[in-house]
Parts: structure tokens; C-alpha cells; sequence
């Protein structure tokens, strides 16, 4: 199972990597092959001495949150372009301190990586389960203070 679990990554890996490379000669092919079997192996490698484990919950539950979040993103890259075209007036940069929900390692990761991905915000630093994010307006830090993308993370965390 193990085996198979593996070698099913390295083959979605690599159709990812043949979907993106758009370049199909026999070497470019073997090296993508080897790279994408070499960053299996170290993610695999990596992710050995934390045995933190995911039930099967999460494979079902992650797919409607980065659904989520691309929209998400969308909307945030409609706002950072009308203040980036708009008056400079519009920038009021603020730091804010958010409380996770789910404390998980995987839970603090994704919510840290979700508000940097999200423009104008910034994940900072993270202690135990509180997050320091750095946003563009002062509106963007009270919807994050809200807590829509924690609940969600919270929601998506097995755990």
C-alpha cells in the first residue's frame, strides 16, 4: 500500500509536470521522471520524523478549501490592483495577531501559507497557535480578525 501510495504521487506529479513543461523530448521526459521521483523521496523523507498522520477526511475536505481560497485571492488581487492604481491614500498598512483555531502542524501551515498567498497580507510569525500577519489596509486586518479563513482551516483540519 505504501508502495503504491508513492508511486501514485510520482505519476501525479508527473502529469502536472507534463501538463506545465510543454516540452516532450525523451530527455526532458527521463529528467522530469528522476525529479519528480527525487521530490517524492524527499517529501516522503521529510515528513518521516513528525509521523504526523491525516485521516482520509482530508482528501475529500481540501479540494473546497483551495477552491475557496482561489477566490479568495481573486478578490484580493481586485483590491491590491484599485489601491495600487487608486490614490496612495488608500494604504494603511496594519499588523494584526490572529488566534488559530486548530493547532496541528498542518493547520498552522496551510492558515499561515493561506494569509500569505492571499495578497496584501503576510503571515509574519507564528507562536503556538497564534498567527502575526501583516496587511495592506486596515479593512483586510479586520477581515482577517473576523475569522473566515480560520474557521475553514478549522473545518478542513482532521484533527
Amino acid at each position: 500500500m505504501h508502495v503504491l501510495r508513492l508511486g501514485l504521487a510520482v505519476m501525479a506529479l508527473f502529469l502536472v509536470w507534463l501538463l506545465w513543461g510543454g516540452l516532450y523530448k525523451t530527455p526532458v521526459l527521463q529528467l522530469g521522471i528522476a525529479s519528480c521521483c527525487l521530490v517524492v523521496w524527499l517529501t516522503h523523507r521529510m515528513a518521516r520524523p513528525d509521523q504526523e498522520t491525516h485521516s482520509w477526511t482530508l482528501y475529500y475536505r481540501i479540494p473546497f478549501y483551495w477552491l475557496w481560497l482561489v477566490g479568495q485571492m481573486v478578490i484580493s488581487n481586485v483590491q491590491v490592483l484599485r489601491m495600487v492604481l487608486g490614490p496612495l491614500s488608500a494604504l494603511s498598512p496594519t499588523i494584526v495577531e490572529v488566534e488559530a483555531k486548530a493547532t496541528s502542524k498542518f493547520a498552522l501551515t496551510l492558515l499561515g501559507n493561506s494569509i500569505t498567498l492571499t495578497p496584501g497580507t503576510l503571515t509574519i510569525d507564528i507562536d503556538g497557535n497564534r498567527l502575526t500577519a501583516h496587511c495592506l489596509t486596515a479593512p483586510t486586518a479586520r477581515d482577517l480578525s473576523a475569522g473566515a479563513m480560520i474557521r475553514r482551516v478549522a473545518a478542513v483540519d482532521p484533527d
